[in-house]
């Protein structure tokens, strides 16, 4: 059974505290099934609705259709504090005129059992969260770093004992060894305490790292959920081919592809830059040509980037860092049209995969 189960969700502007006059649907028909204790990610680009849809799970912002269900209890119209459910927000909300670790501590406070403060949990919290010297815990935010306050924010959250904990972009001002060993010590305590959590993140790598299984949030919609494998190696849109990967995939439109293989194939196609070579391998490829406009260096893996321009856009190349090419270069590249996906424009707003080509 799924502990937090999120059935057709839509949130609409005028659901907003600052209502809209275009009744734009932020949001329609969201789908999800959490288990008890999963770290469940968000990707997304800028103003897709994936804070919102962290604050309407919070009960902060009200849908106009659509159920929240935790452990079998339908919690869409219940308020907030009756939730058990702690957010970690991205603009980071810490009372001024408390002392950090008053702020950690305010959760005890709201409901009235400073008597009964667990004082070897906070520690252990504050620890973790590289938090626990005196002058850190003594200041107040406005005296604190950005990191800082956000590593408060996170300490009061985990004080409130939730049983879902929603996490928007959490780490994004601490620095990054830092961030790395705070990553891997909250996802152990979460794990240990089975606490649900749903985490956004503009990170890729990071939410890869962290998240059990990740919904990638766009055109008003989870377009794909699964693990970063499963969205890295068998995206189900186009957008998804696009936006997950560390490098993006190239792309060529259905007119491109049909131009380059004959008029075979009329389809929208990705591929991954290390999946292209420069020369011909299998014998059902497509070339294009073109000058080579920049080249990055990928230091950890032996690699660097080449890209070309085709068609007035970036098409790239993955090759061994020591390849010999040089900016402004005439390059060939070939494509192996059974490593490209492809991707059927019935569905206008958002192309789906096609598969079975061969």
């Amino acid at each position: 059974m799924y502990y937090l189960k999120i059935i057709n969700l839509s949130v609409n502007e005028n659901d907003l505290p600052y209502p809209s006059k275009t009744e734009r649907n932020i949001f329609s028909m969201v789908n999800a099934s959490i288990r008890k204790g999963e770290i469940f990610g968000i990707l997304g680009p800028s103003g897709c609705g994936k804070t919102i849809f962290l604050k309407t799970i919070a009960g902060l912002i009200k849908p106009c259709e659509g159920q929240i269900f935790k452990d079998g209890v339908d919690i869409t119209f219940l308020s907030p504090n009756k939730r058990k459910v702690a957010m970690v927000f991205q603009n980071i909300a810490l009372y001024p005129h408390l002392k950090n670790i008053e702020n950690i501590e305010f959760p005890y406070v709201l409901v009235h059992q400073t008597e009964n403060i667990e004082r070897e949990k906070l520690k252990e919290i504050a620890v973790m969260l590289h938090i626990d010297e005196e002058k850190i815990l003594q200041k107040k935010p406005a005296f604190s770093s950005m990191g800082e306050k956000q590593r408060v924010a996170i300490g009061k959250a985990l004080a409130s004992n939730p049983d879902i904990l929603l996490l928007d972009e959490p780490l994004s001002n601490i620095e990054e060894g830092l961030r790395n060993e705070i990553r891997h010590n909250l996802k152990k305590y979460l794990k240990a305490r089975e606490i649900t959590t749903l985490y956004v993140s503009h990170n890729q790598v990071e939410i890869g790292i962290f998240a059990d299984n990740i919904a990638v949030m766009a055109d008003g919609r989870f377009q794909q959920t699964g693990s970063y494998e499963e969205l890295y190696n068998d995206p189900k849109t186009l957008f998804v081919s696009l936006y997950i990967g560390e490098i993006p995939s190239n792309y060529l439109d259905k007119n491109e592809v049909k131009f380059l293989t004959s008029s075979r194939i009329s389809y929208f196609l990705t591929i991954r830059p290390e999946e292209c070579s420069i020369s011909k391998e299998e014998e059902d490829s497509i070339l294009i040509a073109g000058k080579v406009t920049s080249i990055e260096k990928f230091i950890q893996h032996n690699k660097k980037l080449a890209m070309i321009e085709y068609n007035n856009k970036p098409f790239g190349i993955l090759l061994p860092i020591d390849y010999d090419v040089n900016l402004g270069q005439e390059i060939e590249i070939y494509i192996p049209l059974k490593k490209a996906k492809f991707f059927d424009d019935k569905n206008a707003k958002i192309p789906e995969r096609i598969y079975n080509l061969w």
